[in-house]
């Protein structure tokens, strides 16, 4: 199981935007929030972030809008929540919450009311992302692992669907392996996906909606993961330290694998990303 408790406090985080062209080689970020916070996501109108922050002792959901820096925590518990992702409608937010004992993936309404839990496995459910229809939500879990006991982490990680109520769960990859991050296409018909192939080595795949026609898009022997489609689906944003084995940097390559190009050259680890909205500017948090 990933345990958030004991590396959140290691990790130390800020949201940034950047301030050109996504696709230029050089960028300079943009310092939005200085805390410690994780994980980010835009909402669908492109005014509001929701992150993770350890800034109440726990990791918590919030929300930011950028234009009146008007800060929101959105969940309230002693647990740890993180990863939150808007739905379609920008209406409710998925996310990550070890509240059960262990991590399960929990809807909060932004209207007001508790959260729901949607996933019920007594295993490790993370990285929820919304279908473009708001009718799914795909996620990886570790129901497979063979000792679910300890369910270490990277030893069995599957990708599934299931209806934001809980229902109708599918399981889309069946190889036993490390798949993680899982993301559909803005029409539906992909999914994005970071695979283990070794103990160094972590590729970004795509595959069919139904989990045939898997297909390697980086093919390098360095740790490429973390990745994102772009709001018109022609292309993929990741992080990889294929530089120097080191620091992650961020990538930009065409849908197919074609094209791919360094967007920044940072000297520290900059691994997440969040592609921009067609309102917004890209996000991304800076792991130093």
């Amino acid at each position: 199981m990933i345990s958030f408790q004991n590396t959140a406090s290691r990790i130390i985080a800020s949201l940034f935007i950047l301030a050109n062209s996504i696709a230029a080689q050089t960028v300079e970020p943009g310092k939005l929030i200085g805390t410690i916070n994780e994980e980010s996501s835009w909402s669908p109108d492109g005014k509001t972030i929701a992150f993770d922050s350890i800034r109440s002792g726990k990791l918590n959901i919030y929300t930011w809008r950028i234009d009146t820096r008007e800060l929101k925590r959105i969940t309230t518990t002693e647990a740890n929540d993180f990863t939150p992702e808007w739905s379609p409608d920008g209406k409710e937010i998925a996310f990550v919450s070890d509240r059960t004992g262990h991590n399960e993936i929990f809807v909060v309404d932004l209207n007001g009311g508790m959260p729901r839990q949607v996933t019920k496995n007594n295993s490790d459910a993370i990285h929820p992302h919304w279908s473009p229809d708001g009718r799914q939500i795909i996620y990886c879990s570790a129901r497979d692992n063979p000792n679910q006991a300890s369910a270490p982490e990277g030893e069995v990680y599957e990708i599934y669907t299931i209806k934001p109520v809980g229902t109708d769960v599918k399981q889309i990859t069946h190889d036993k392996g490390i798949n993680t991050y899982p993301s559909f296409s803005p029409e539906g018909g992909q999914i994005l996906f970071r695979k283990v192939l070794g103990e160094k080595n972590s590729e970004v795949f795509v595959m069919n909606g139904d989990g045939s026609s898997m297909r390697n898009l980086t093919n390098d022997p360095a740790f490429d993961g973390w990745p994102r489609w772009s709001p018109d689906g022609k292309r993929i944003v990741f992080g990889s330290n294929r530089e120097n084995k080191t620091d992650y940097e961020i990538y930009i390559m065409n849908a197919d694998g074609n094209s791919m190009q360094r967007l920044r050259k940072s000297g520290q680890q900059r691994n997440q990303k969040v592609w921009p909205t067609k309102h917004a500017k890209a996000c991304l948090s800076r792991f130093l």
